[in-house]
C-alpha cells in the first residue's frame, strides 16, 4: 500500500518470490526455529527459578516489617513497588509476544507452537512499523530507572548489573552502521527468534527485580533488624550458551562480609533431597571453585546442548567468635539452556545457484557476530562477501556445492552448519520482440519495432535473477508458402538496409518472418533459438 512504510525485507522481497521464501523456511531452516522454541522453553525455567527465589525475598521483607523497624517497613514499601513494576513490565512484553503469534498465524493446536515461527516480516513489522518496539525501550528504561532510584550511589556493584542487564543501546553491526535498539532484537529474524528475545527481557527484567530486592533485604539485616536466613545466589552473563562456548556465573552471599572469602563448593547433588529439606546432599565428587572479591566464579565447558541444573554450598566463618572455626553454610541450585550452534543459508532461490552468475545468499548465526563467520564453498565456486551477513556465489562448473560455515569461538573456528546446493546451467532464452503478442504483428509497426529496438534474447519471467544473454548471431528471413527468402542479417537484433525495413512494412496479411538468433548467457552456453512472426 502507498505511504505505508516497510521493512528492509520486504523492500527486498517482490510478492512473486513469497512462495519460494516461504517453502526456503521451511527446508533450509527448521532445526534453527526448532532451537529457538526449544531455547525460549529454557529461558522460562530460569525466569519461573526467578519468581520462586523473588517471592522467597518478598517474604522475608514482610516478616522484617512486622517488626516495626523502620528501615524494614520503608523496605518493604520499595519492595511493594518493584513488585508492581515488575509484574507490569512482564505483563506487557506477554502481550508483545502474544500480538506478534497472532500476526503470525497463532498458535497451532495440535503441536502448541505458533504456527509463523519461520515468517521472519512479523517481528520487525510490529516493533519497528507499528512502533512497539521502541515503545519497549522507554518502558525498559523507565524501569531501570525506577530500580536504581532505590539505590545508594556508592553501591556501584548493584547499579552496574542492572544497568547491564537493562541496556538498550543502539544496535551496531559489523561495519559500525547504528540502528536503534529494537532493530537488534526483530530485524531479519523469524518469529520464533523474536519471541525468544523477548523471553529473554523477561528473564533480564526478574534478574533485575532479584537484585533490587534483594539489595533491600541485605540493607535491612546490616542497619537494624537480624535475619534468620541468608539467601545464595548467583548471577550469569546470560541463561544460554551456544555448544561450545563457556557458561559463566558470579556466585554471592547476600549481606555478606567482604573482610573475608568464602568457601565455595559445587558438585552433583541429590535434588529430591533438595526440593524436601532445601539442604545440598553430594552423590558425586566435589570442586572447590575461586573466590575473588567475595564471589566465586563458576566456569564450565558446554559440551552437551540442553538444559543443566547446577548447584552446591557457599561456606562462610560463624560469625559468633566462641564458635572460630565453625562455618555456616548456604545451599544454591541454578539453571541454564545450552544450545547448538547453527547458522541459517538463504536467498530467494530453492538451494539452487546458476552457473556464471553472481548469486546472492544471506548467512547469519545466531549470537554470532557475522566479522566472526567465516564462509566456504566446494567445487570451484567463487565466495564474495559485500557485507551485513550478504554475500555472492559464482559457480563456474555444474553440479554439487557445499556450503560451509565457521565460526570463531573464544577464539577456535568451529563449523556452524553445513549445506548442499545445486549449481546448474540457466535455462535456454525465447526471441523477445516488443509489439508481438501470441506469434502476431502488424507489418508497419513490426517493420519499425525491428529498426528502432530490434529483437533480444530473453529469460522467462520466472527466472528469478536478472541476466540478459549476448547475442552472437542473428538472421532474418520472410516465408510466404512454403518460399523462404533469406533477407541481411540482423545487427545485434535490429534491421540496417532500408530496403528490407520497407519491405516488411508492405507485407500482407499471412505473410510471415521468420528470425533465427544465437546467444550465450553468463553460463558460456550458446543457444540457438527461433521465433516466427506472422502479419496479421
Amino acid at each position: 500500500m502507498a505511504g505505508v512504510k516497510q521493512t528492509p525485507r520486504q523492500q527486498m522481497i517482490g510478492m512473486m518470490y513469497l512462495v519460494l521464501l516461504a517453502m526456503l523456511a521451511m527446508n533450509a531452516s527448521k532445526d534453527l526455529l526448532d532451537a529457538f522454541i526449544f531455547l525460549e522453553d529454557g529461558i522460562d525455567i530460569t525466569t519461573k527459578n526467578f519468581n520462586a527465589t523473588n517471592n522467597s525475598i518478598y517474604s522475608k521483607i514482610t516478616t522484617a516489617a512486622a517488626s516495626g523497624a523502620d528501615v524494614a517497613i520503608k523496605a518493604e514499601k520499595n519492595a511493594s513497588n518493584i513488585e508492581k513494576l515488575s509484574n507490569q513490565l512482564f505483563l506487557d512484553i506477554e502481550k508483545y509476544k502474544a500480538d506478534i503469534i497472532e500476526l503470525g498465524g497463532g498458535i497451532d493446536d495440535e503441536t502448541g507452537i505458533p504456527i509463523g515461527k519461520d515468517n521472519q516480516d512479523v517481528g520487525a513489522e510490529y516493533l519497528i512499523v507499528k512502533g512497539f518496539g521502541e515503545e519497549l525501550k522507554n518502558k525498559i528504561n523507565d524501569y531501570k530507572s525506577s530500580l536504581i532510584a532505590l539505590i545508594e550511589p556508592e553501591d556501584t556493584a548493584i547499579i552496574n548489573g542492572i544497568e547491564k542487564l537493562l541496556a538498550t543501546p543502539p544496535h551496531i553491526d559489523y561495519e559500525d552502521v547504528e540502528s536503534p535498539w529494537e532493530n537488534g532484537i526483530c530485524e531479519y529474524l523469524p518469529l520464533a527468534a523474536v519471541t525468544a528475545n523477548l523471553t529473554n527481557i523477561q528473564s533480564y527484567v526478574r534478574n533485575s527485580e532479584s537484585q533490587a530486592i534483594n539489595y533491600l533485604l541485605e540493607n535491612i539485616g546490616i542497619n537494624e533488624v537480624k535475619v534468620n536466613k541468608i539467601l545464595a545466589t548467583s548471577i550469569a552473563q546470560s541463561s544460554y550458551v551456544l555448544q561450545g562456548d563457556e557458561y559463566s556465573a558470579d556466585i554471592f552471599l547476600a549481606a555478606s562480609d567482604t573482610t573475608q572469602d568464602p568457601i565455595v563448593i559445587v558438585g552433583d547433588y541429590d535434588i529430591a533431597h533438595y526440593g524436601k529439606t532445601g539442604e545440598i546432599k553430594f552423590t558425586n565428587k566435589t570442586d572447590t571453585i575461586p573466590v575473588y572479591g567475595g564471589m566465586g566464579r563458576f566456569k564450565i565447558k558446554t559440551n552437551e546442548t540442553g538444559n543443566h541444573t547446577w548447584g552446591g554450598i557457599m561456606k562462610v566463618p560463624h560469625p559468633n567468635p566462641k564458635r572460630k572455626g565453625e562455618f555456616l553454610s548456604y545451599p544454591f541450585v541454578k539453571n541454564y539452556t545450552v544450545a547448538a550452534p547453527s547458522a541459517v543459508i538463504s536467498s530467494d532461490q530453492l538451494n539452487i545457484m546458476y552457473i556464471g552468475l553472481e548469486n546472492d545468499i544471506s548467512i547469519s548465526a545466531p549470537g554470532i557476530k557475522s566479522e566472526d563467520l567465516t564462509v566456504n564453498a566446494s567445487n570451484s565456486c567463487k565466495v564474495t562477501q559485500k557485507g551485513n551477513g550478504k554475500y555472492t556465489f559464482t559457480p563456474s562448473k555444474g553440479g554439487r556445492i557445499e556450503i560451509t560455515v565457521l565460526a570463531n569461538i573464544n577464539g577456535e573456528k568451529k563449523v556452524v552448519s553445513k549445506q548442499t546446493w545445486k549449481s546448474m546451467s540457466l535455462p535456454p532464452p525465447f526471441i523477445f520482440t516488443p509489439g508481438v503478442k501470441n506469434g502476431l504483428a502488424g507489418s508497419e509497426s513490426l517493420a519499425t519495432v525491428l529498426k528502432q529496438i530490434g529483437a533480444k534474447p530473453k529469460y522467462s519471467k520466472s527466472f528469478p535473477i536478472s541476466s540478459t544473454p549476448k547475442i552472437i548471431s542473428a538472421e532474418i528471413s520472410y516465408r510466404k508458402g512454403n518460399n523462404i527468402t533469406p533477407l541481411p542479417n540482423l545487427v545485434n537484433g535490429k534491421i540496417i538496409d532500408k530496403e528490407i525495413e520497407n519491405l516488411i512494412s508492405r507485407l500482407r496479411r499471412g505473410d510471415k518472418i521468420e528470425i533465427i538468433m544465437k546467444a550465450k548467457g553468463a553460463d558460456k552456453i550458446t543457444h540457438k533459438i527461433f521465433q516466427r512472426i506472422t502479419i496479421r
